[in-house]
């Protein structure tokens, strides 16, 4: 087996060399496939620190892929829902895909010839077939691989097109609004990025280049002004900097605008990060060891970057997404020298905690989050340049809580019956526990507010004083994972038979219904304080029934309601 030397040194910009540079690709996507809610089906390890400020992923699964990952995608290649892994691999110039068990778990890889030195891997649906084909960038072939899905996550022969100098990433994307994907690429040696249209049918025109900085090396496509077209950000290495590209509207692009980044920039990524619904950049510096983070100012132009610390190993890829359920997008970073990956968890308004890390392979050079395991939440995949193989990270936060009963605004009697439906079980050997939170106001104050803690099932049952209650739940377990119910809902407590609302049954409700039934006076609210026959009304019956229990002994309102 021939070695190619050297593989940790990039080679001077505008020079090639027969060895595999130390690039890192940035895998960028918009939609994460959160599809399925297909249980766990077997044991899985328990998380590595019940640290409460960490995100409880399991530790890393390693499955075999080729010489030198650079680069991993996540997408259902087969069709079957579950989210396989297709991996570029500089070192053998193929691509492998590994076929998804539908538990995370994967099968042996399959590989797949590309070019010369496969950077990166970009999974769309390019022939509008339905599914997902390949797009990979050939970094020392300069050009980018087309490979059509056959429709069972088997690919065709490879199709090449040729691009600019040097090509370390690929994005598909509708730029040009004509509803199929078209490639831009970015060029390291030639300084730009390089957009080849499509004919429709998976067959692309020839490459169009615009200027970028100083060696761009990752390129995302995002509506980044609020125009609905899709502009291009590039991270331009050697110029320290982010190029944004604003689309015309037809798929041709603006003179750049810099923004400056940190040290040695390596990948960018575009997300809402502060919740304003305009577009953000995360942007992963290797020579600052750090992430980037520059807010839109809502037009497409954008704030001065605040740096976020991602440690000592050289940061050279960036992903945003909601790792810890709580809906707004964390920070997970992947690095070119070590063997951790790194988890900022976003404080809600585009802030970032501090990291934590999560151990991966040696040299985890790019990464990849989505749900893996179809519990839905998202999990982490990782490409490992100097162990050959991939890292699986399962999440096990607590998924999405609801609550079923009772109803909003619903009324009840006396007895309330709580239920809720059961979060995901992390199956970590430790249950799941609830506490359910009831205040008289939408504001749960602490010193107000009733509290059923520890609660070991999905459903509870107590009786509650009369009136309006507001309720929610918290899940928890001892990994530090939380989750609270999606609503915050609220019931009416009434006592049947209790016509003025006062909390007994009493002479005054007979007079209380009178009223109501011949002299247009008020009625209960909610009705079913007064309708003590069950039979869904108000009316003089009502008023008989309840003079009976009171002076005749008669049975108790509501008593014999199915």
């Amino acid at each position: 087996m021939l070695l190619r030397l050297d593989r940790h040194c990039e080679s001077p910009k505008g020079t090639k060399q027969s060895v595999y540079f130390n690039t890192k690709p940035l895998f960028i996507i918009f939609l994460f496939f959160l599809l399925s809610l297909t249980p766990f089906t077997n044991l899985h390890p328990q998380p590595s620190q019940p640290n409460p400020d960490s995100i409880p992923f399991a530790p890393a699964v390693n499955y075999g892929a080729g010489d030198y990952p650079y680069s991993v995608f996540c997408a259902d290649l087969d069709g079957d829902i579950d989210l396989d892994l297709v991996v570029a691999n500089a070192g053998s110039d193929n691509v492998s895909v590994l076929k998804n068990n539908g538990d995370g778990t994967f099968q042996p890889k399959v590989d797949y010839g590309a070019g010369d030195g496969p950077y990166f891997v970009f999974c769309a649906d390019l022939d509008r077939d339905t599914d997902l084909d390949l797009a990979v960038v050939n970094g020392n072939s300069d050009n980018v691989s087309v490979l059509k899905n056959n429709g069972d996550g088997t690919f065709q022969t490879k199709v090449d097109y040729g691009v600019g100098s040097a090509p370390r990433s690929v994005f598909c994307a509708d730029l040009d609004g004509d509803t199929d994907l078209d490639l831009v690429v970015a060029n390291r040696n030639s300084d730009s990025v390089s957009v080849l249209k499509n004919n429709g049918d998976g067959t692309f025109q020839a490459k169009v280049d615009y200027g970028a900085g100083d060696g761009p090396r990752t390129v995302f496509c995002a509506d980044l002004d609020g125009d609905t077209d899709l502009d291009l950000a590039v991270e331009n290495r050697y110029g320290d900097n982010v190029s944004i590209l604003k689309n015309n509207g037809d798929g041709t692009f603006q003179t750049k605008v810099d923004y400056g980044a940190g040290s040695d920039p390596r990948s960018v990524f575009c997300a809402d990060l502060d919740g304003d619904t305009d577009l953000d950049l995360a942007v992963a510096n290797a020579g600052s060891l750090n992430v980037s983070i520059l807010k839109n100012n809502g037009d497409g132009t954008f704030q001065t970057k605040v740096g976020y610390g991602a440690g000592d190993g050289g940061p050279w890829s960036v992903f945003c997404a909601d790792l810890d359920g709580d809906g707004d997008s964390d920070l997970a970073v992947g690095y070119r020298d070590g063997d951790d990956v790194s988890i900022l968890k976003n404080n809600g308004d585009g802030t970032f905690q501090t990291k934590v890390d999560y151990g991966a392979g040696d040299y985890p050079r790019s990464i990849f989050c989505a749900d893996l395991d179809g519990d839905t939440d998202l999990d982490l995949a990782v490409a490992n340049e100097e162990s050959h193989n991939v890292s699986i990270l399962k999440n096990f936060t607590i998924t999405y809580l609801l609550l079923l009963a009772p109803l909003d605004k619903d009324s009840v009697s006396s007895i309330a019956d709580f239920s809720w439906r059961g979060v995901t079980d992390p199956k970590l050997n430790d249950s799941v526990r609830y506490n359910i939170y009831l205040s008289r106001s939408i504001v749960f104050n602490p010193d107000s507010t009733v509290v059923y803690d520890s609660l070991p099932d999905t459903t509870f049952t107590d009786s509650l004083d009369l009136k309006l209650w507001y309720w929610k739940v918290k899940a928890y377990d001892k990994w530090g994972a939380v989750r609270w119910s999606e609503q915050t809902w609220s019931f009416y407590v009434y006592l049947c038979g209790d016509y003025n609302g006062d909390g007994q049954i009493t002479v005054a409700d007979v007079v209380y219904a009178i009223n109501c039934a011949f002299r247009g006076g008020p009625c209960p609210i909610p009705y079913e304080e007064g309708d003590v026959n069950c039979d869904g009304k108000n009316t003089v019956s009502d008023v008989v029934y309840t003079i009976n229990y009171l002076f005749k002994g008669g049975p108790k309102p509501c008593q014999n309601c199915p």
